[in-house]
């Protein structure tokens, strides 16, 4: 086949094995995109906005990289998973970009799905974390016992019986310079 316009893709457009080369061995996505976004006159942009407030590149790294350290807290080894229900707020990219930092396993699920889905998941991905909105908690209140070893983590206001994103984000307080563990391209990351 031909080269396509774009490098590292096919004619049709598909990525070819050119595109994996360029893909450094070490490597952390949530770190890359941290990176990419690490000048100063980056930081200070907006990067998401929730109906709470507005949040910058810089305020966002610090949120994820805090989210990393709580993993660390719990003891979530590399390669456990962290499932994520999340409604859109700053804490869906807060914790999936810090699950992806921290070299643990993103399983972002969708919102809409019944409780049986979410026993199927929870199960399946051997989730070792559950990271849930407020209000999606009820859809998954059944299910938290029957999962051995499973911590709940609750994003809002109303922790369920749980603890909070934002307590313990507090609780770790903004340290900088986080070193995320060495992972690699072959690392399963969501």
């Amino acid at each position: 086949m031909a080269q396509g316009k774009t490098p590292g893709t096919n004619a049709t457009g598909l990525l070819t094995a050119v595109t994996a080369d360029a893909i450094p061995r070490q490597y952390n996505f949530a770190a890359d995109i941290f990176e990419k976004n690490s000048s100063s006159k980056r930081l200070e942009k907006i990067a998401y906005i929730d109906q709470r407030q507005s949040w910058t590149y810089g305020q966002l790294r610090q949120r994820a990289e805090q989210f990393a350290l709580v993993l660390e807290q719990l003891q979530v080894r590399p390669e456990e998973r962290v499932l994520i229900c999340l409604t859109d707020t700053i804490d869906w990219p807060t914790v999936f970009l810090g699950t992806l930092y921290a070299g643990r396993v993103a399983v972002p699920v969708n919102t809409l799905m019944t409780e049986d889905d979410y026993r199927y998941m929870l199960e399946d991905s051997r989730a070792r974390v559950l990271v849930v909105s407020q209000e999606l908690y009820p859809r998954f209140a059944n299910l938290v016992g029957s999962v051995f070893g499973l911590r709940v983590i609750v994003s809002g206001e109303n922790p369920h019986g749980h603890q909070l994103v934002e307590d313990l984000l507090r609780g770790v307080g903004s340290r900088n310079g986080y070193q995320p563990p060495s992972t690699t391209r072959d690392d399963i990351a969501f």
